[in-house]
């Protein structure tokens, strides 16, 4: 059934492994039990790639142990979407039984992540450099902190942006810079109401975009998690990528990798090839097993404190579990129980409660502190830009914007209908 059975079912409960070791494939096949279809080829795949992961880490070798069945290029397709190629072509030594085809598109898509992450540099410094100058305090979120502040090598953090966050105050002279440095901003469908995105063509080879943020989270309910102060008060060098550049503390990024996370499990992750559904991303664990593995024991205070004050611990648990579960890194086992103790903000978990858009917007008013941003949210609730609606109604391209906009305030108007009388 498998080239390796005893590899094939690495991960696996211990009685399951007990058990097919006491049997053969043949008397599996003659119960009628697959082990491969026991979950979704997506998932199979997901837990070779995660297995492989950390064989690779451990310099080991990472045999192929997928069946003849597997075409390579569905484990390239999750290959892509963990954003883990770049990573595996460091380990390619440990590879080098996976199909040759594989091995030669994970290579070349090394070799452009390499390009880009050199161009982008470029592009970024100097935005980091201009905004210095005019005084203008800044705070790298996300990715491109990451990948300079605990990734090996930059690249292996693959991305398609740089979040950038500013202060509300300066966004007009912001805006002001990045015109002068040749960006251009972007009706961009995945912000809404603190985040706009930009776009810079780099001598011909790739568009470089930036996501401007006056706000950690786009949304107000999440907000309360990620309080801005907090990002520039507790700001850290990140001298990897310039002398002027900073991202946020350890503990500030644990929450927002969680809140992204989930975020993503319930929307999906966009990605070049569309919106993609999946729980997470095998380079978000990478991504929490390094940030753990730098902290101090002051650090995890930090955490557990922050957590506890705005009711956030129980999904970084769950997000630290699930890390556990994909990397087999260590880490504080007291901090993570008392982080699961913790009891949940009641509006943050009804947010995550389901993907209800219409429910999210009701708390997200709720939590917005002043009548002139209720109204500015009920307005971009109501009139989105054209790029939003065009999202939601692909199929509408040639109607009109006010025409969409008609559409979605009907359809929101009937769902409010529906939910009243459902009570």
């Amino acid at each position: 059934m498998f080239p390796n059975r005893r590899a094939a079912i690495a991960g696996k409960s211990p009685a399951i492994v007990a058990w097919t070791n006491r049997v053969g494939s043949f008397e599996l096949a003659e119960f009628g039990i697959n082990l491969a279809k026991t979950m979704s080829d997506a998932a199979f795949i997901d837990d070779f790639l995660a297995r492989s992961l950390r064989s690779a880490q451990s310099q080991q070798d990472a045999v192929w142990t997928l069946t003849a069945e597997t075409n390579w290029e569905q484990v390239w397709a999750r290959v892509e979407y963990h954003g883990i190629a770049f990573l595996l072509n460091r380990h390619s030594r440990r590879i080098c039984d996976w199909p040759y085809k594989l091995q030669e598109r994970i290579a070349e898509e090394a070799r452009l992540i390499a390009l880009w992450e050199t161009t982008h540099l470029n592009a970024l410094v100097r935005v980091i450099d201009a905004l210095a100058d005019a005084g203008i305090e800044t705070v790298l979120m996300k990715g491109t902190a990451l990948a300079y502040s605990f990734h090996d090598e930059p690249a292996t953090r693959r991305r398609g942006d740089t979040d950038l966050l500013i202060r509300p105050k300066d966004r007009v002279r912001t805006r002001m810079i990045l015109l002068e440095l040749g960006w251009h901003r972007k009706e961009d469908p995945h912000g809404l109401y603190y985040q706009e995105g930009w776009l810079y063509h780099s001598a011909g080879f790739f568009v470089h975009s930036i996501d401007l943020h006056w706000e950690p989270s786009d949304r107000p309910t999440l907000q309360g998690s990620l309080p801005i102060n907090a990002f520039f008060n507790n700001r850290i060098k990140v001298p990897r990528l310039h002398p002027r550049a900073y991202r946020p503390c350890s503990a500030l990024m644990i929450v927002h990798a969680t809140i992204n996370q989930k975020w993503h499990a319930l929307f999906g992750y966009h990605s070049e090839s569309g919106r993609l559904a999946s729980p997470k991303r095998l380079i978000w664990s990478i991504d929490l097993s390094l940030i753990c593995q730098s902290m101090t024991v002051d650090d995890w205070h930090e955490l557990e404190t922050h957590c506890n004050a705005h009711g956030i611990g129980a999904l970084v648990a769950k997000a630290l579990r699930g890390m556990q579960s994909d990397i087999h890194n260590a880490i504080p086992e007291e901090s993570l129980a008392n982080l699961e103790a913790q009891p949940l903000d009641a509006d943050v978990a009804s947010y995550f409660a389901s993907s209800d858009s219409l429910t999210q917007f009701r708390i997200d008013l709720k939590r917005t502190s002043s009548l002139r941003k209720k109204a500015r949210l009920i307005r971009m609730r109501a009139f989105p830009p054209r790029q939003h609606l065009l999202e939601k109604y692909p199929t509408a391209k040639n109607w009109p914007t006010a025409v969409l906009q008609g559409r979605l305030l009907i359809e929101t108007a009937g769902r409010a209908v529906r939910k009243v009388g459902s009570r």
